[in-house]
């Protein structure tokens, strides 16, 4: 066998694409390559093996269905054509005289069952995410529409590993196009499966975004090499598509100007035209609150966290207080929420005294809830919010009452935990009104922890509003000590004189 010759690397390319793409064509010439011996030879056909495919060319449309040789014996038994596609593929077999061996050059549509391996790439390196698409792709396309499926349970309790990497692999809708040739010997009377066929392009086209993905690309000049039975070839992939006419180009340019006027009137009315701003006297808080992680908890299989924000005097607020995350299942001991929301709170400045002492404070909750619907109360813990603005991580460390040895096996077998009543009371609970809260009497173990990051921005009419009025009240104090202390000098003068 000869030496396969340097080739262009395979490297695919990503085009937009302008026209419709019922215009595409590409060209595919593959030819053998020459024996080191063939300047020996004065006829150039003797420089090749006749044997095998000498040179052959093709041009593609979009989406054309070419049959090859195996393709061309398939489908002629009746018995291998099942769907509509495929028993319209055998009347165009028996109506065309010219495919009883089928074409050298051919290529796989879609609904064809083609699924084209990874031979194609060029380097070694295979990523692990790579492997895991490659084994949720097949079960994604053959996917059943869901009115058809005999299983319509939407929620699965115990999904497997495999279940979830199809539902989390990122798939979007797209028309492919494979363009192969068979490399076979001539003298095969016969081809009885597929295994000499090599994939020379794979074509996919996004409609959405109008996205053309062509794999390996355009190779006008340096040919790719492709490795056959006994032999290697070089081929060539251009670009075949006719240039638009004039008036094409004056419609296509008014339809981006649609386009591109359209897309701006959805901008502006998404944006704000006037900022909205608070009222006089009143302090704006916009709160980013995003739960991370949890760790370091008991029972880890299905985790869910709980908040709520708890507002002092003063305080208040048009929006939901609460909420809730997402079940999560736990891997090597970390679970994953990723969990944001944002709170936007009002503060009355009218009563600046009790900004700093009365500061809203987020009430957490972390409960497991497994698949024999066991819940359990895992932890508590409280976050008073920062009185100035900017970004804080933090790591809350949370706790749960403690309980007996008859709670503990309820709590292990079936579920179910002392909780607190009110889970306020981790905190400073609104009911409080002396000077001393006293928790001694409750019983507490520590639990696991929660990576909370919270974003704080404020907003007012005048920023140094609060400033401004605590530094009058300041002046306002001086000059009254001032003209005491000079109306007492005058009453200690007035003394002396009369005396």
């Amino acid at each position: 066998m000869l030496e396969p010759a340097k080739s262009k690397a395979k490297i695919s390319s990503k085009y937009n694409v302008k026209q419709p793409i019922e215009n595409f064509k590409v060209r595919v010439k593959i030819i053998q390559q020459k024996s080191p011996l063939a300047e020996l030879f004065e006829n150039e056909r003797e420089t090749r093996d006749g044997n095998f495919l000498e040179a052959e060319e093709y041009e593609f449309s979009w989406q054309e269905k070419v049959l090859g040789p195996y393709e061309v014996k398939y489908y002629r038994d009746v018995l291998n054509c099942t769907t509509d596609k495929q028993k319209e593929y055998r009347r165009r077999i028996l109506n065309t005289v010219d495919s009883e061996k089928g074409s050298r050059l051919y290529s796989y549509v879609l609904g064809d069952s083609y699924y084209p391996d990874s031979s194609l790439i060029t380097g070694r390196f295979r990523s692990r995410l790579s492997q895991r698409n490659e084994r949720a792709t097949p079960p994604v396309k053959n996917r059943k529409p869901f009115v058809k499926r005999y299983n319509q349970r939407v929620v699965d309790e115990a999904p497997s590993n495999a279940k979830i990497n199809e539902n989390h692999y990122l798939y979007k809708e797209h028309e492919s196009m494979y363009i192969v040739v068979d490399l076979s010997p001539k003298d095969e009377t016969t081809v009885e499966s597929t295994d000499s066929e090599v994939l020379l392009c794979a074509i996919i086209y996004d409609p959405q975004h109008k996205c053309l993905t062509l794999s390996p690309d355009f190779s006008e000049d340096e040919p790719y090499n492709v490795e056959g039975i006994g032999m290697n070839y070089d081929y060539w992939i251009s670009d075949a598509s006719p240039k638009p006419t004039n008036r094409e180009m004056l419609r296509h340019l008014e339809n981006v100007k649609k386009e591109v006027q359209r897309m701006r009137a959805l901008k502006g009315a998404q944006l704000f035209h006037e900022l909205e701003v608070p009222g006089p006297r009143v302090l704006r808080l916009f709160v980013n609150l995003d739960i991370g992680l949890a760790r370091d908890f008991e029972h880890d299989d299905a985790l869910f966290v709980s908040y709520r924000v708890e507002l002092p005097r003063h305080w208040r607020s048009c929006g939901h207080l609460a909420g809730r995350t997402q079940r999560c299942r736990a891997q090597k001991g970390r679970t994953h929420f990723g969990y944001c929301t944002e709170v936007i709170l009002e503060f009355d400045l009218t009563t600046e005294r009790e900004f700093a002492v009365s500061r809203p404070r987020i009430i957490f909750s972390v409960a497991s809830l497994d698949y024999w619907t066991r819940y359990r109360i895992e932890g508590y813990g409280a976050v008073p919010l920062s009185p100035s603005s900017g970004l804080q991580e933090l790591e809350l460390q949370t706790w749960r009452p403690a309980c007996g040895f008859v709670d503990a096996l309820r709590r292990f077998f079936t579920g179910g935990s002392r909780e607190l009543e009110d889970p306020g009371y981790c905190g400073l609970p609104s009911c409080q009104e002396g000077p001393r809260l006293d928790k001694h009497i409750l019983g507490v173990v520590p639990s696991g922890r929660l990576q909370l990051r919270i974003s704080i921005t404020r907003q007012s009419l005048d920023d140094t509003a609060l400033e401004v009025r605590n530094v009058d009240l300041l002046e306002g104090v001086d000059e009254v000590l001032t003209r005491f202390k000079e109306a007492r000098e005058r009453m200690i003068q007035a003394r002396a004189m009369c005396i």
